[in-house]
């Protein structure tokens, strides 16, 4: 599974990646040379610094919603379940874009991830 360089990121306007890794040294981790506007070049590096915490998030979103209790909970209400199932499907194929984990259909749960039990 590939795995990307731990947030969270800052980019500069001159196109600079860096990582704040909690414990770690800043390290730079790429360089992107920019075209464009300058309001548009400031908008793609907040998305791309933006890119790690995003996807750590949605993870945790997915994780949580996929608990036997919030999901019958959205599953039992009629003006939730139509939308949130359209919402988590389309979470489901960022975190695979994005990770390459390939997460069950919702509601059900990845039977590997064990972070909410105990």
């Amino acid at each position: 599974m590939p795995k990307y360089t731990p947030g969270p990121w800052r980019m500069n306007q001159s196109g600079e990646l860096w990582s704040y890794a909690r414990g770690a040294a800043p390290a730079q981790i790429g360089t992107i040379s920019w075209s464009g506007e300058a309001t548009e070049r400031q908008g793609n590096a907040q998305i791309i610094a933006a890119a790690a915490d995003l996807s750590e998030c949605l993870d945790e979103v997915m994780l949580l919603v996929s608990q036997p209790e919030i999901a019958e909970a959205i599953l039992g209400s009629e003006r939730l379940k139509t939308r949130a199932r359209m919402i988590l499907d389309n979470a489901r194929l960022v975190i695979k874009e994005a990770t390459g984990r390939d997460l069950p259909e919702w509601p059900m749960r990845d039977p590997a991830d064990t972070r909410l039990e105990g």
